[in-house]
């Protein structure tokens, strides 16, 4: 579903105007493997990485550090134009031996999110604790990204809701213990796998995170709940430049009274998804889709007058995750802004029990 829906926001955006009208906004790019090309969902050549690096010099954006962004997140003021986080998700050597080089020769500043497991693995392909400790002495942040590096936003079978918590919890606690056994004591989190719901988040904010990041596409400004920020995945052998520069232009799109409120699902499937754009005027009424990771783009409808956007549903979802995605292009810049945000089966349908 996914390249059939870039390909057509591509073409779409061809003609896209400029940067002059459209409010600020920070871009997170996600990034994971460099050269290991056996993997490649989650792969990026130090070409490319190189190229889109060099992109960002050439077009003057600014690379925020860390301490940056959550200045920006907490000041409540909007944000200017033309600025990128740089996140690195897992303990891989290749960040070290690949990634961080580039990164110092352009000086950008970055974070990785390190599963604290892999750091005592002494596997070949393993970052080792020196190894992140040098890039943190050389100015990098370094947070995490839980110990096992499990599928958190879904209980394991048979778990009760009680014991389900407490998994989340105990993981989430161990990687602070070690993090800060090491020196690396951080408030800030990555969901492994992107993968979160109202627990995780509860659980999270009760340990001390104060920001929270996802892997929901889309663009961050001052609107954002930091429980939940969404990132760019920059991964895969078919992310060109075309495909790096659209999510470089891709805003956050507005949205109010979502439904389902909850991230796990009452029922399956539930009566409906639906929104409502807080500044329909901005948008083309007939460029506003939705897709349903499972199902592709839906034919959701869209009420010009109040700016609801929604779709009834008629069939029960299959995967134990969905990813809604709402799209909206721009009237002015011709530019698209993204919604996106995940779904899971009722804790039942999971493997769960109450």
């Amino acid at each position: 579903m996914r390249s059939l829906l870039y390909a057509a926001f591509l073409l779409l955006s061809q003609a896209a105007g400029g940067w002059a009208d459209r409010p600020g906004y920070t871009t997170v790019l996600l990034y994971h493997r460099f050269d290991e090309s056996a993997y490649p969902s989650t792969n990026i050549s130090v070409d490319k990485f190189r190229q889109q690096m060099q992109y960002l010099r050439d077009n003057e954006y600014r690379v925020l550090s860390m301490e940056a962004f959550r200045q920006l997140l907490s000041s409540g003021k909007p944000f200017p134009q033309k600025t990128v986080l740089i996140t690195i998700d897992d303990a891989y050597r290749s960040i070290y031996e690949r990634a961080f080089p580039v990164l110092k020769e352009f000086d950008y500043p970055f974070t990785v999110f390190a599963d604290a497991k892999r750091l005592y693995s002494n596997a070949p392909g393993a970052l080792t604790w020196a190894m992140l400790e040098e890039m943190r002495a050389w100015g990098a942040t370094i947070a995490n990204h839980s110990y096992d590096h499990p599928r958190i936003g879904r209980p394991q079978k048979g778990h009760t809701r009680e014991a389900y918590a407490a998994w989340v919890r105990q993981d989430l606690s161990k990687a602070q213990q070690a993090l800060a056994d090491n020196g690396m004591a951080s408030d800030v989190l990555a969901y492994p796998y992107g993968e979160y719901n109202e627990v995780v988040v509860e659980i999270a904010r009760d340990l001390g995170f104060e920001i929270m990041f996802a892997q929901d596409e889309g663009a961050v400004d001052e609107r954002t709940d930091p429980r939940r920020i969404p990132r760019f995945a920059i991964v895969g052998k078919n992310l060109d430049m075309d495909r790096f520069v659209f999510k470089l232009n891709t805003g956050p799109l507005h949205v109010v009274d979502v439904e389902p409120d909850a991230i796990e699902l009452a029922q399956n499937p539930p009566e409906e998804f639906s929104m409502r754009l807080l500044d329909p005027k901005r948008y083309r009424p007939g460029v506003i889709n939705m897709f349903v990771s499972e199902w592709g783009r839906v034919d959701a409808q869209f009420d010009r007058g109040t700016g609801v956007f929604s779709y009834r549903c008629s069939t029960a979802l299959t995967r134990p995750m969905n990813r809604l995605i709402v799209t909206a292009r721009e009237k002015e810049s011709g530019h698209f802004s993204m919604f996106s945000r995940p779904y899971f089966l009722p804790f039942e349908e999971l493997g769960g029990r109450d």
